[in-house]
């Protein structure tokens, strides 16, 4: 009888514990799983790391690229200041007279070309802006630097605010340069680049303008350029 008690109450005691027991065992499971989870997302979490680290050191690469081109430009404001003041002396003096205006200069250009008043010098632009800069350009191509001169020079002063104005104003410094109007040139490369700052051609216009003040005999001034 006393056997049979025991037995009872290890069975009792038993069956109290199985509960707790399975929710033990339950929350061992849940943090395995929780492990596990947490195993498997830390290689996402450290090439996350990483690709921020890459990118934030792109970003200081670029800042620190930004301020050397803003410095540089800086400088190359302050040689081509210097150089406008040393060439002041030099500047080609502006004949007195009240400047024609774009619709007579096309006009008076159209009337010389007229039949039997034409001339192998002379210069016909075209009223249409485009095709006005194709005609200089042909001539600036074909070795007529005497017409492309001038085709150019009409282009800008008729005109001043197409798009195209600045590629005009590039080649008749060109232009000037194959001439051998070095002071011209200069004035024209000077103005080009005090006009457009940003452009493409920037590097290239400071370039021909050292060469323009090279073959003025002005080493100073060529050497701030290059």
């Amino acid at each position: 009888m006393r056997n049979i008690s025991l037995a009872a109450a290890l069975v009792l005691s038993l069956a109290a514990a199985a509960p707790a027991f399975a929710g033990t065992k339950e929350r061992i499971e849940a943090l395995e799983a929780a492990v596990a989870s947490l195993r498997a997302s830390q290689p996402a979490a450290i090439e996350a790391n990483a690709k921020i680290d890459r990118l934030e050191a792109e970003v200081r690469g670029l800042t620190g690229r930004v301020e050397q081109l803003t410095f540089e430009l800086e400088q190359a404001r302050a040689r081509l200041d210097s150089v406008s003041a040393a060439l002041a002396g030099d500047a080609p003096q502006i004949l007195s007279g009240a400047p024609a205006g774009p619709n007579d200069l096309i006009a008076n250009e159209i009337s010389k070309s007229a039949p039997g008043g034409s001339g192998p010098g002379e210069v016909s632009l075209p009223l249409d802006p485009d095709a006005a800069f194709s005609y200089a350009s042909d001539l600036l191509l074909a070795g007529d630097y005497a017409r492309a001169e001038r085709a150019f020079q009409m282009f800008v002063e008729t005109f001043p605010n197409h798009p195209r104005t600045a590629d005009a104003r590039f080649r008749l410094g060109e232009v000037y340069l194959a001439n051998s109007k070095n002071t011209e040139a200069a004035d024209a490369f000077i103005g080009f680049i005090r006009a457009y700052p940003q452009s493409a051609r920037g590097a290239e216009a400071y370039l021909k303008l050292g060469t323009a003040f090279s073959r003025l005999q002005k080493p100073d001034e060529a050497c701030k350029v290059f």
